[in-house]
C-alpha cells in the first residue's frame, strides 16, 4: 500500500501498487496521480467501499467528516453514522437499490468525527450490481445549509399558512379570473372547501354575470395603475344566498396583470345591516324632527300672531290712551305732553310757543238737526282740514266736543301765530258736504304766546281759551290773541 498526496491509493482488489522507480514513472502511475489530482479537487465527497469498509476516500470527504486524509481508509463505514441503528436503517434502505444496479439518491443525516450531525445527499452505485463483494463507489453533498434554509422555509410557509387559516377575512389568490389559492375562512365564508375552489373561475361567487363585469369594470383601472382596490359588493354563496363583502385587492405585479392579485374579503352583512337600520332610524327621526320642526313653526307662527295680536292690541290701547277715537288726533293727555316738551325745547333755545284754541260756532245745531253721525263726520272733515295746515312739528288735539287746540312750537315772532290764525279760519269756514248735507260753521280761536303770556302750560291753555271766549264774544267767527285786560280763570 502507497500513499501520494495523503490519499490513500489503492487496486480495486486492495492489493498495493507495485513499486516503480521513481525516477521513471510508468504511465500507470501518471494515470493514477492524475486520477488522485482530480478526485481531491472534487467539490463533493467521493470514497470507494468494500465489505462495509473505507478502502478509499478524496480529500472533500476527509474535510467534511472531520478526519484527516489517511485516517478513514481501512475504517468501518458505520463511522459516519449517528449510530450503529441508524446505519442498519440506512443499509435496508440502500441495499434493494444498489443490488437491482439502480443509481441510490437519498438524503440521509450523518455524524462528523466530533459527534456533531448533518445533512448529506447521497449518490451511490455498485461497481458490478451482479457481484456486489467488488465494492461500490458514493459521492457526498453537505447540504446542511439547503436543508436548513428548506426547513426554514417550510416553517415560514406553516406559519404563514397558519396566519392565513386563522385570519379573520378571507384571502384568496387568483390569476387569469381563476382561484389559485384560499385561505380557510375565505372557503367558510363561501360555503365551498379549499380544494374545490381551486382553479374555479371567479365569476362563480357573484351573483350575475353582469354584476362580475362590472366589477371587473370597475376594478381593471385600479389594479394596473398599482393601487389598491377597496370597494363593497353583493357576492354568492354556495347555497346561493347572496350577502355583502368588503373587498380589498392588490396586482402582485400592476405591470403584469398576468401573475395575479391578492383579494382579501370580509363579511360586511351584519354591518350593513346596521347601517342600513341605522340609516332608516335616521331618515326617520330626520321625518319626525321635520314633522315637529313644521308643528313647532305653526305654533311659533300661532304665537307670533297672538304676540302681534297682542302688540296691536297694546298699540291700540297705548294709541286711545293718548288719541281721539273719534277723529285720530291726540287728546288731552298727549296734548299736555306735546305743550310740555315744546315749552321745554323753547326754554333751551329761546323759541316762541303759541297755543290756538279753537271752538267751532254753532255745532250744536248740527247735532241736534242731522244728528250726532253727521256730527261726527262734521268733526273728522274739521280734524283733516286742521291736518293739512300745519307743519310737521306742530300738534292739532281734540280736547272736548267741538274744541280742538293747535300747539306751534319753534316760532322765532308773534306774527307768524296770528297769519296761522287766520288760515285756520278760512279753512275751516269753507262750506261742508256732509252725508248729502251742505254746511257752513266757523270757528272761534283764542291765541296764546309763550313767554309773554304764560309760563306753564296749564296757563297757557288757560289763557288761549280766554281769548277764545272773547272770540266768541265779539260775535264768533273770528280769532283774538290773550291781552292781560282779558283775564285769566282760575
Amino acid at each position: 500500500m502507497e500513499t501520494s498526496g495523503g490519499v490513500i491509493l489503492s487496486a480495486p482488489t486492495g492489493r498495493a501498487l507495485p513499486p516503480c522507480d521513481a525516477s521513471e514513472p510508468s504511465e500507470l502511475q501518471h494515470r493514477l496521480l492524475e486520477y488522485q489530482a482530480i478526485l481531491d479537487n472534487a467539490s463533493l465527497g467521493i470514497t470507494f467501499t468494500r465489505r462495509r469498509t473505507f478502502l478509499h476516500c478524496n480529500q472533500r470527504f476527509s474535510e467534511m467528516f472531520g478526519w484527516d486524509s489517511n485516517e478513514l481508509v481501512g475504517q468501518p463505514a458505520n463511522l459516519t453514522y449517528p449510530s450503529p441503528a441508524a446505519y442498519d436503517r440506512w443499509l435496508r434502505m440502500a441495499a434493494p437499490v444498489l443490488s437491482s444496479g439502480r443509481r441510490l439518491d437519498t438524503e440521509v443525516q450523518m455524524a462528523r468525527r466530533d459527534g456533531s450531525l448533518f445533512w448529506c445527499r447521497m449518490l451511490g452505485r455498485l461497481i458490478d450490481p451482479d457481484d456486489a463483494s467488488k465494492g461500490a463507489i458514493f459521492i457526498t453533498e453537505d447540504i446542511t445549509e439547503r436543508k436548513e434554509a428548506a426547513e426554514a422555509q417550510r416553517q415560514l410557509l406553516l406559519e404563514y399558512q397558519a396566519m392565513l387559516d386563522n385570519a379573520s377575512l378571507g384571502v384568496t389568490f387568483t390569476r387569469k379570473r381563476r382561484f389559485l389559492h384560499c385561505n380557510r375562512r375565505f372557503s367558510e365564508m363561501f360555503g365551498w372547501t379549499c380544494e374545490e375552489l381551486i382553479d374555479q373561475p371567479t365569476h362563480m361567487l357573484y351573483p350575475s354575470p353582469a354584476a362580475y363585469e362590472e366589477l371587473t369594470r370597475l376594478a381593471r383601472p385600479i389594479l394596473t395603475s398599482g393601487q389598491r382596490l377597496d370597494l363593497e359588493v353583493r357576492m354568492k354563496r354556495r347555497d346561493g344566498t347572496l350577502f355583502w363583502c368588503r373587498v380589498l385587492a392588490k396586482s402582485i405585479d400592476s405591470s403584469d396583470p398576468g401573475k395575479g392579485a391578492i383579494y382579501l374579503t370580509e363579511d360586511i352583512t351584519e354591518r350593513r345591516s346596521a347601517q342600513e337600520a341605522l340609516k332608516r332610524a335616521h331618515d326617520e327621526l330626520e321625518l319626525r324632527v321635520q314633522e315637529r320642526t313644521a308643528e313647532l313653526a305653526r305654533a311659533n307662527a300661532l304665537l307670533q300672531a297672538e304676540i302681534q295680536e297682542r302688540q296691536l292690541a297694546e298699540e291700540r290701547i297705548r294709541y286711545l290712551a293718548h288719541h281721539d277715537a273719534l277723529t285720530g288726533l291726540p287728546n288731552r293727555r298727549l296734548l299736555q305732553d306735546r305743550l310740555g316738551q315744546a315749552l321745554e325745547m323753547a326754554r333751551r333755545h329761546r323759541h316762541l310757543v303759541a297755543v290756538q284754541f279753537i271752538d267751532l260756532d254753532c255745532f250744536k245745531p248740527v247735532n241736534d238737526r242731522l244728528g250726532h253721525h253727521v256730527g261726527d263726520l262734521l268733526l273728522q272733515a274739521v280734524a283733516t282740514r286742521l291736518r293739512g295746515l300745519l307743519r310737521a312739528v306742530d300738534t292739532v288735539a281734540r280736547v272736548g266736543g267741538d274744541e280742538f287746540v293747535i300747539i306751534l312750537p319753534e316760532m322765532h315772532e308773534e306774527g307768524a301765530a296770528e297769519e296761522t290764525a287766520q288760515k285756520v279760519l278760512a279753512a275751516l269756514s269753507q262750506p261742508y258736504e256732509i252725508d248729502g248735507h251742505q254746511m257752513q260753521v266757523t270757528p272761534s280761536i283764542g291765541v296764546s304766546l309763550y313767554p309773554r303770556d304764560a309760563q306753564s302750560a296749564e296757563r297757557l291753555l288757560s289763557a288761549a281759551d280766554c281769548a277764545m271766549y272773547y272770540a266768541k264774544g265779539r260775535g264768533k267767527g273770528n280769532w283774538q290773541v290773550f291781552r292781560e285786560d282779558m283775564g285769566v280763570p282760575g
